[in-house]
């Protein structure tokens, strides 16, 4: 059934318009109204029409068209232009909502005509159109009021000091004891403007400041402040330095710097005031008030009556409580900060960290613990301040007193070889001069020392002709042409050995001369100042030089090898003659 009466209200619709063509019936007159949701717009905004159709005699048909400048408005929604049937309609609304594109004045109109109810004549309706301004962001922003200014302010039951003045943003008002509220009234001078901080404001014993603000429509903005002191009755004053402050008395002032907090009270000159507390870390924190009001939180000891400023770091989930603490092995403090707070903190020698004391206040443990001023991160120290060894001074004059000991006894040592090296070099003088002495010594004495050292070589010879002898004859005959190439035999190369030992000991005027030469040069080497250094090369060569008398032992057990590896060769040989 919808759809037919759909289709039916179409059929009707078409041949109502398909008449308007052919009526010739008297024409009636209806209107058109057109409205706007803002007179101004700025570029890339919307602004939405409004457009009625009125005829009391009812209309059974409208056909209706729009324009508009498209260059400066978009639509969005709406139809420019249609034709409708309509039930005996006395009034028809459409609205048409556009963006704006540029600057300017933009001017939306709408036509239509109708037909009446009973089909006698056609309704005109007169064409109606409606502007719009606009702007841009810019030419808004400079349009907008600077008034920023209040025209009154005051408080209720008091006087401001001084008078009020536009021009004048700072006030003081005082208030009797126990004030707890205050109504603060006051007008803008420009409508247009906004305002805030008027009403009723609570207060406190001493300064409350109190800011009015007003916003011009351009966005710039005026504070008006209003210091309103109210008396405090027997304040408790607590002075820490040059600075001078009050305890405050209320519970509500007071917030708890976090959960681990809680109420609790304490005593200041026997009156009790509230207070927070830490049980864990055994904390109890005070509020204090500065001479502007401002309150600050103080870690107060009741037994000591001592003040300290409480400093709360939270590092993620670590919550530390700072402690002004000392510990012994440091090498120097220095202020750092930390998340905007300043402490004081302790450095150790070549290390690049910081450190310092403070209580966990989840656990209630103090630890010490270590900043990274370039990481930004801050970690507790495994090892205890005993653990962390710093050079104390003692310990520095200590290692002097060591180093002047162990220097003064290397003196002492280096003086002794000193002494012991020129001793043994005037032994060795004296013994080179005794052995000066043998060259003068006579002949005989020279034969008679000779003789026992051919004594003790014959008894070698002696020994090695025995054994000799003890092998069997040859059983081949040298040829003469092995005589020739045979190299001279063991006595007659011991004979030349025992010659040549016995012409070493005598000492010729040729060495005599040369001897006297050398003792010249060395004291023509002391007169031309050798280091004393060089002599004691000197001096420790000459004392690790091997004696005559070793150097006698080494040749004579020289020539016993080399005998000996002539036995060794001539018996080899004799072998092989036997095997031949």
């Amino acid at each position: 059934m919808g759809k037919k009466k759909k289709i039916l209200a179409t059929f009707v619709t078409i041949i109502t318009i398909l008449l308007f063509s052919t009526m010739k019936a008297e024409a009636a007159s209806g209107t058109i109204s057109i409205s706007r949701n803002k007179s101004q717009v700025v570029v890339g905004n919307t602004v939405t029409f409004t457009v009625t159709v009125n005829y009391s005699g009812g209309m059974s048909a409208l056909q209706y068209n729009t324009s508009y400048d498209s260059s400066m408005l978009s639509m969005i929604s709406g139809s420019p232009a249609d034709a409708v049937g309509l039930n005996n309609v006395k009034s028809k609304t459409y609205t048409y909502t556009f963006k704006a594109k540029k600057s300017g004045t933009a001017t939306f109109k709408f036509s239509a005509s109708a037909a009446t109810w009973n089909g006698n004549s056609t309704v005109n309706f007169t064409t109606k159109s409606a502007s719009v301004s606009i702007i841009t962001q810019q030419q808004l922003e400079a349009s907008y009021s600077k008034n920023n200014n209040l025209s009154s302010l005051g408080v209720e039951g008091a006087t401001l000091s001084p008078s009020f003045s536009t021009s004048v943003t700072s006030y003081t008002v005082n208030l009797p004891a126990n004030t707890e509220k205050i109504k603060v009234t006051g007008k803008k001078a420009d409508s247009r403007a906004t305002i805030s901080g008027l009403g009723e404001i609570e207060v406190e014993d001493g300064k409350n400041t109190i800011k009015v603000v007003v916003t011009a429509q351009n966005g710039s903005s005026k504070t008006y402040t209003i210091t309103a002191i109210v008396e405090e009755l027997d304040p408790i004053e607590v002075s820490i330095g040059e600075e001078k402050l009050t305890a405050v008395r209320k519970e509500k002032l007071l917030s708890s710097p976090d959960s681990s907090f809680e109420k609790s009270t304490a005593k200041i000159k026997d009156e009790e005031i509230p207070a927070l507390e830490n049980k864990n870390a055994n904390i109890v924190l005070i509020g204090l008030k500065d001479e502007e009001g401002n309150i600050t939180l103080y870690v107060y000891d009741e037994q000591n009556n001592t003040y300290k400023k409480y400093v709360q770091q939270s590092f993620k989930e670590l919550v530390l409580y700072i402690e002004d603490k000392e510990f012994e092995n440091n090498n120097g403090s220095k202020e750092i900060t930390i998340n905007d707070n300043k402490i004081k903190a302790y450095t150790l020698e070549n290390d690049k960290y910081y450190y310092f004391y403070a209580k966990n206040l989840e656990s209630g443990k103090e630890n010490l613990y270590r900043y990274d001023e370039e990481e930004k991160t801050v970690q507790r120290c495994i090892a205890n301040e005993n653990e962390i060894k710093v050079e104390k001074d003692t310990d520095k004059e200590l290692k002097l007193y060591q180093y002047i000991i162990l220097g003064l006894f290397g003196f002492i040592v280096l003086t002794y070889l000193i002494i012991l090296i020129s001793s043994i070099r005037r032994h060795r003088k004296n013994k080179k001069a005794k052995a000066s002495n043998v060259v003068v010594v006579p002949d005989e004495e020279v034969e008679e020392t000779s003789l026992e050292e051919q004594e003790e070589n014959d008894q070698i010879d002696n020994e090695e002709v025995e054994e000799t002898e003890t092998e069997e004859p040859k059983e081949i005959e040298e040829t003469d042409e092995q005589v020739q190439v045979e190299e001279p035999t063991i006595e007659e190369n011991e004979v030349m050995e025992k010659t040549e030992e016995q012409e070493q000991h005598k000492m010729t005027e040729e060495e005599k001369n040369k001897f006297i030469k050398d003792t010249e040069e060395e004291i023509n080497r002391i007169n031309n100042g050798k280091s004393e250094s060089d002599e004691m090369v000197d001096s420790i060569n000459e004392l690790f030089a091997p004696t005559e008398e070793e150097k006698k032992k080494k040749k004579k057990t020289e020539k016993k090898n080399k005998k000996k590896e002539q036995k060794e060769k001539k018996k080899k040989k004799d072998d092989e003659e036997k095997t031949i």
